[in-house]
C-alpha cells in the first residue's frame, strides 16, 4: 500500500513539471514566426515600381541595340499617345503599326516586380556587357534612360533588367526587343477579293451570295521549269480552263483548283531584306528564280518569284514589284512552285458536252464520216438543268441510232487519253482528224498523227502539240464508228 501511494506522488510531480514547461512555452512571445509572416505579407502587398523615370509622353525615341541588330522607334511627329511611333528609316515601307504600339506602349508602361539591389556577378543574370538587349530612351528634353535586358529571371516571370546600378525583375517585357527592325514589317503580301454574285428571289429583292473563283490566266515559269505552263479561262468547255501551253489541253481537274485556291492570299512568315536591286536578290537566289507565277484572279492581277528551297524547307520571295524579300514556308508557295504539267491537265485530249456538238466530222485516212445533230429540250429540263433528246444523221447514211451506236461511239471518241506528254516530231497530213461544231458557235479540232515504227498517234488540239495516244484505243474508238 504504501508503495503504491509513493508511485503515485512521483507522477505526480512530474505532471507538475512538464505541464509548467508547456504552459512556459506557450506564453512565451511568437516573435518570429509573426515577424516571417508580415514581411511575406508587405513584401506581396507592395506596390509595383516604374520603370522608367520620366514622363511617356515625352518620349521621343527608344533606341534598342541586340544580336540581330536592333532598331530604333521615333514619335511620329505630333503625336503625344504612347504607341504613335514608327521605326526609323523605314517610314515609307509596309510597316505593322499595330506590333509597334503595342511594343512601345507595353515598353514604357514597364514596372519591376521586385528589385534585387546592386550586385557585383553581373554576369550570372545576363547582365553583362550589353545584356540580351540594350536599350536607351530619348525624351524632348534632352535626357535620357538607359537599361539592360538580361535572362529570363529564376525565381519568378519577367527578365532581369539593369538600371542606375540597381537589377530588377521586370515581367513583360516586348519579344519585340530582342529582335531587328524587321519584326515590325508587316508579312502580309497580298489577297485576292472574293467573287460576289446577286441572286434575286421570287419577290425581286436581290442578294449577294459567294460565287466560284475565276482565274482569267495563269503563267508558270523559272529556272525549275523548262517551258512556260500557260492555263487560261475559256467558259465554252466543260471543265471551263484549256491550258495553252506548253501542250494545247483541257484543264480545270482538282490539281488545277486547288493551284488557284492557294492563290487566294499569302502572308509570308517574315520579311527578312528590302535590298531588291540585282546584287540583293542574287544573295537570297532570286536573280534567277526557281519558279515564277503571274496570274489574274477574279481581276486581281500578282505576280511571285522564289528561290530554290533550303534544307529547311524555306524559300525567298518577292512579289509584285515590291521593295520587300519575304521568307516563306514551301508549303506556302509549292502549288505553283513545283507544279507538275500531267498533274494540271486532264489526260483526255477533248470532251465538249455531247449536247453542245451541232456537227461533228470524222476523216479516217480521207474518208470522211459527217454527223449533224438537231436537238430538242425535253419537258423535264430546267433552267439550271437543261435536258434534251438528240437525233444524229450521217451525210448520206440516214438517221443514226442515238442509244445503240451514236452515243457509245461518241463517249469512246472522248475516252481518247494521253498516256505521255512526252513530245515528238510530225510532219505531213493526220491519220485522223475530229472535228467539232458547236450550237452556240465555235469549233474544236482534233488530229492524229501515226508515229513512225511505233503504235502510236501523236494527238493535237487546234494545232498544238496535246500528247501521244496508244494505237490500240485508236482502233477501239474507229471500231465504234457508225
Amino acid at each position: 500500500m504504501k508503495k503504491n501511494v509513493r508511485n503515485l506522488l512521483i507522477m505526480l510531480a512530474v505532471l507538475l513539471v512538464l505541464g509548467g514547461a508547456a504552459w512556459a512555452l506557450l506564453a512565451l512571445p511568437q516573435e518570429d514566426a509573426a515577424g516571417e509572416d508580415s514581411s511575406a505579407a508587405a513584401e506581396s502587398s507592395q506596390p509595383a515600381q516604374a520603370l522608367l523615370a520620366g514622363d511617356a509622353a515625352q518620349v521621343e525615341a527608344i533606341e534598342v541595340d541586340n544580336e540581330k541588330g536592333g532598331f530604333t522607334m521615333i514619335r511620329i511627329a505630333g503625336e503625344e499617345e504612347l504607341d504613335q511611333f514608327t521605326i526609323k528609316g523605314y517610314e515609307g515601307y509596309g510597316l505593322n503599326h499595330s506590333v509597334i504600339s503595342s511594343g512601345s506602349k507595353t515598353f514604357l508602361e514597364l514596372s519591376a516586380a521586385k528589385s534585387l539591389g546592386s550586385r557585383d556577378d553581373l554576369e550570372a543574370f545576363g547582365l553583362d556587357g550589353q545584356g540580351e538587349s540594350y536599350v536607351r530612351v530619348r525624351y524632348a528634353g534632352g535626357e535620357s534612360e538607359e537599361l539592360i535586358v538580361g535572362n529570363q529571371a529564376a525565381e519568378t516571370s519577367g527578365r532581369y533588367v539593369l538600371k542606375d546600378g540597381e537589377i530588377y525583375i521586370v515581367p513583360g517585357v516586348p519579344e519585340s526587343f530582342f529582335s531587328d527592325h524587321f519584326a515590325f514589317f508587316s508579312t502580309a503580301v497580298y489577297t485576292v477579293p472574293d467573287r460576289t454574285a446577286e441572286v434575286v428571289a421570287e419577290d425581286g429583292t436581290a442578294t449577294p451570295t459567294a460565287a466560284p473563283d475565276i482565274m482569267e490566266t495563269i503563267t508558270i515559269s523559272g529556272a525549275g521549269y523548262p517551258e512556260p505552263i500557260t492555263v487560261e479561262h475559256d467558259p465554252d468547255i466543260m471543265n471551263e480552263y484549256r491550258m495553252t501551253q506548253p501542250v494545247t489541253a483541257e484543264s480545270g481537274n482538282t490539281a488545277f483548283l486547288e493551284l488557284v485556291d492557294s492563290l487566294k492570299s499569302l502572308t509570308a512568315e517574315s520579311v527578312v531584306s528590302v535590298d531588291v536591286s540585282e546584287k540583293g536578290l542574287s544573295s537570297y537566289g532570286l536573280s534567277e528564280p526557281e519558279a515564277q507565277v503571274s496570274f489574274t484572279l477574279n481581276g486581281s492581277s500578282h505576280e511571285m518569284a522564289v528561290s530554290a528551297k533550303d534544307a529547311e524547307g524555306k524559300r525567298f520571295l518577292t512579289a509584285d514589284g515590291g521593295q520587300l524579300i519575304y521568307q516563306v514556308s514551301d508549303s506556302q508557295v509549292n502549288k505553283w512552285a513545283q507544279a507538275d504539267l500531267t498533274a494540271l491537265r486532264m489526260s483526255y485530249i477533248c470532251i465538249p458536252n455531247i449536247n453542245n456538238v451541232k456537227k461533228l466530222t470524222i476523216t479516217v485516212d480521207g474518208n470522211v464520216s459527217q454527223y449533224a445533230i438537231d436537238r430538242k429540250e425535253k419537258e423535264s429540263s430546267t433552267e439550271k438543268n437543261k435536258n434534251y433528246e438528240l437525233t444524229i444523221t450521217k451525210a448520206g447514211g440516214g438517221e443514226v441510232d442515238y442509244e445503240e451506236a451514236y452515243q457509245p461511239f461518241y463517249m469512246k471518241l472522248l475516252s481518247l487519253a494521253v498516256f505521255t506528254p512526252e513530245r515528238e516530231t510530225f510532219s505531213g497530213e493526220p491519220q485522223v482528224k475530229i472535228e467539232y461544231e458547236y450550237f452556240e458557235g465555235g469549233g474544236d479540232t482534233v488530229e492524229f498523227y501515226r508515229m513512225q515504227d511505233k503504235d502510236r498517234y501523236i494527238a493535237t488540239l487546234n494545232g498544238g502539240f496535246n500528247g501521244q495516244v496508244r494505237g490500240t484505243e485508236m482502233s477501239a474508238m474507229l471500231e465504234l464508228l457508225p
